[in-house]
């Protein structure tokens, strides 16, 4: 754990060096100490990730340890080596370094010999908590549900409506709306008026949901790198959310204004314009006061795993006065790493008001025709599942982590569901809510 995998010079410098006999109480130096934990917290965060994507793949449906094996190993020689494991990775778009693919084989491979079997394969693949066998059953019943509506609509050909919902006579099934959803009960023939009929909710255009579809996909890959400087400065043992709120908060009024953001923020060294101050206001102030509350300001910080987010929450100020600097009271990197948030922070705003731009430019985009496409159920609410059956009827996979994601920058009032109005705010760029 401790030695480099591919450097052998660094390792054999490293083992050939005397050893010292280390009394009870002694310890060691604390830099070495520091970089000794940074490498086990490392390792921890490592295993987390990991196991969370073996586990999505151990609940799809056709996926099995040999069929992964073999897909690496297309000599069928019974061995994977860096050679093959380097072939796969640049079929797939990835071209890793002759030492990235040596770390990976000395991971995987337990016996010493360079090789990975399909033993040494599927143990590594198996996950610690594997999933039980209904929510293997749902997950099949699920991704089968997708490919047949997929089939569908390739054998129907490219309709004037949602994939999920019936825009025909032909399409619709004779049980409602449970049928329309995937059901495999036999298709009939139904009234032209049930689908003409003025009662039912008009939806996008195909064409126009695409758009929508590639939007929400968008939004997901900000959030994910958000959620990716968040982790990183979570893990940052001295950063505690109320010394980071000190900072703008220099008069302790218990919150902060643009104005305090933007003192702050020039004192640490990150400048940023005065719209993006208004859209990262806009985004975390959830009552319309303006101001960012203790409360509000800690969520900009915390993660949406629980285990990071209460990690950062345990930990108290580090109490270092005198303060000569606003961020004197986190060590260099933390600091670094600090303004690397904020500066993420500003991107993916301003990445997300040219989304909604781009929305609003669409002559005949409709958001309540957007909701009614979004909203599969027709219960006037938006949960997480059915952002991803959207989505995932379109062909893209969707995990649950960024579902969660989308639902939680839309909820502004965090009942874990998105209503029309929160929806509206969404596709509402800076300037018409400003309007407003």
């Amino acid at each position: 754990m401790w030695l480099p995998c591919t450097d052998n010079l660094l390792r054999n410098i490293t083992l050939d060096r005397p050893s010292f006999r280390v009394g009870r109480y002694d310890s060691l130096p604390y830099d070495i100490e520091r970089a000794m934990c940074e490498i086990l917290e490392k390792e921890i965060d490592l295993q987390r990730r990991l196991d969370i994507l073996k586990r999505d793949l151990e609940v799809r449906y056709d996926y099995t340890p040999l069929s992964a094996y073999r897909s690496v190993d297309k000599y069928n020689d019974g061995r994977i080596d860096t050679f093959n494991l380097g072939s796969f990775l640049r079929s797939c778009g990835h071209y890793a370094t002759e030492a990235e693919l040596l770390a990976i084989v000395r991971r995987v491979d337990t016996d010493g010999d360079a090789r990975l079997s399909y033993s040494e394969t599927a143990e590594f693949l198996r996950s610690s908590n594997p999933p039980s066998r209904a929510v293997l059953e749902e997950a099949e019943r699920a991704e089968r549900a997708a490919s047949a509506e997929r089939f569908r609509r390739r054998q129907m050909g490219a309709g004037n409506s949602s994939p999920l919902r019936p825009a025909s006579p032909l399409r619709a099934h004779s049980t409602g709306r449970g049928a329309d959803l995937g059901s495999s009960s036999p298709a009939r023939t139904a009234s032209p008026a049930r689908y003409s009929s003025p009662s039912r909710k008009p939806v996008l255009p195909l064409r126009d949901e695409d758009e929508l579809v590639q939007s929400l996909r968008d939004l997901i890959r900000l959030e994910n790198d958000i959620e990716r400087e968040k982790t990183t400065l979570a893990l940052k043992s001295d950063f505690n959310l109320t010394d980071a709120f000190k900072i703008f908060d220099t008069p302790y009024r218990g919150s902060v204004t643009v104005c305090d953001l933007r003192d702050g923020l020039s004192a640490i060294g990150v400048f940023p314009t005065s719209e993006e101050l208004d859209l990262f206001m806009s985004r975390y102030d959830t009552n319309g006061d303006r101001r960012l509350n203790m409360h509000e300001f800690n969520t900009a910080f915390l993660t949406l795993d629980a285990y990071y987010a209460g990690m950062v929450n345990r930990r108290p100020s580090n109490h270092r006065y005198p303060i000569y600097r606003r961020d004197d009271c986190f060590m260099s990197d933390t600091a670094i790493q600090f303004r690397s948030v904020w500066r993420c922070h500003f991107k993916n705003e301003v990445a997300a008001e040219s989304i909604r731009q781009r929305l609003q430019r669409m002559p005949y985009f409709n958001v309540y025709e957007a909701f009614n496409s979004l909203d599969l159920r027709d219960d006037g609410v938006i949960t997480r599942d059915e952002f991803k059956r959207l989505i995932q009827a379109r062909g893209f996979y969707v995990s649950e982590k960024e579902a969660e994601e989308l639902v939680e920058k839309m909820d502004k009032n965090k009942d874990g569901r998105v209503s029309f109005a929160e929806v509206s705010n969404l596709t509402a760029t800076e300037k018409t809510r400003k309007a407003k």
